[in-house]
């Protein structure tokens, strides 16, 4: 089957849903499947595509804003497909499908989170373009039915919605031991690592773990920064006090995130928003306990108290008390949430099953 991926962030721009976009065209071309990614290519940065084993398309877009381009040519590259899957939102990207007879998948990751003028332009876009999407679509992929429902475009869709959880590769996100000389973190070897991997963008909410921090002001633990993005230059001034805060940059490489997950004492995952948090999961997995803040998708997700701990929505002051009481515990007792965590993953959020899921909506 000749499959397209249509995507608007992609390695080495690395995100959740250009990450869950890699692991499912992987696992179609390793079982005999034409695929191709189609995404944006963005100015100054090399890549390395020749590395994967399927075709990588990169569009020159007319125009850019953050992590939206308008790519029009999309539509004439798509012909002699016989599926195309749309990662949304792709704002710029995903409206040409409207005009495309090939049949249409979508997965549907999140709500766009946007501010000032790029949340101005969604608004407007939003009113027209998502619905005639949805319409047309042959099935639309949630990772959570119930919750897909109450998104501003989920009502009215239900009859062709499936939910297909995201997963989680456990062969290579499981509990080991690190070099810390390897990942450039040998000075942190006697402190306890609170862990943020992410796109810099607010709703992540990274500022609100500085002021935590702060707080803080304990000398024994240190923040490891996982990532990049537009935000990266604003975080790092908020930083510029703290000498206990360390950006490592992006990570695309899976082996190596997993050992920055095996390097922390806990992973932080403190957005007003997410839709799943592949970062969870992906913690979980390796065994290492998440703090996380208390909206729908972490909730689901995090048994207080027994594979992590949930804090108020935005509350620094909540957040810097979870952060104090799974600090105050011994290595042990956070090993057991952690082992705790990992069991958890691996009962409900398997790659083999998701693919058996996709490749069954796929009707191949």
């Amino acid at each position: 089957m000749k499959i397209a991926h249509v995507v608007s962030t992609f390695f080495p721009h690395v995100g959740g849903m250009g990450t869950v976009c890699y692991n499912e065209v992987k696992r179609l071309a390793e079982n005999g499947h034409d695929v191709t990614v189609f995404t944006l290519k963005y100015p100054d940065t090399t890549y390395e595509d020749t590395k994967f084993p399927f075709k990588v398309v990169r569009l020159k877009p007319l125009i850019k804003l953050g992590d939206a381009g308008l790519v029009p040519q999309i539509l004439n590259q798509l012909t002699g497909f016989d599926l195309v899957h749309l990662h949304y939102p792709f704002y710029g990207g995903a409206e040409w499908l409207c005009f495309s007879s090939v049949p249409t998948v979508i997965t549907y990751h999140m709500d766009a989170q946007a501010e000032g003028i790029k949340g101005l332009i969604s608004k407007i876009y939003d009113l027209l373009w998502p619905r005639i999407l949805f319409s047309q679509a042959k099935k639309i992929v949630a990772v959570n039915a119930e919750h897909f429902k109450n998104t501003k475009f989920g009502k009215g869709f239900a009859d062709k919605t499936i939910e297909i959880q995201n997963g989680v590769d456990m062969e290579i996100f499981n509990p080991h031991e690190v070099n810390l000389e390897a990942l450039g973190l040998v000075h942190l070897k006697d402190k306890k690592i609170i862990l943020f991997v992410g796109n810099l963008m607010p709703v992540k909410r990274l500022d609100m773990v500085l002021d935590s921090i702060k707080l803080l002001g304990d000398d024994n633990l240190a923040l490891v920064v996982v990532g990049g993005g537009y935000e990266l230059d604003k975080y790092k001034e908020l930083a510029k006090d703290l000498n206990n805060v360390y950006f490592v940059g992006q990570c695309d490489d899976q082996k190596k995130l997993s050992d920055y997950y095996n390097a922390a004492a806990c992973v932080v995952v403190p957005s007003d928003y997410e839709s799943f948090s592949l970062v969870a999961i992906e913690a979980g997995a390796c065994g290492i306990p998440v703090v996380a803040s208390n909206i729908p998708a972490m909730a689901e997700r995090i048994n207080n108290g027994v594979n992590g701990f949930l804090f108020e929505k935005g509350s620094v002051e909540s957040l810097t008390a979870a952060f104090r009481k799974i600090m105050s515990m011994s290595a042990e007792e956070r090993k057991v949430i952690g082992q705790q965590g990992r069991v958890g993953v691996e009962n409900k959020y398997s790659w083999k099953k998701h693919m058996e899921k996709l490749i069954n909506l796929y009707g191949v």
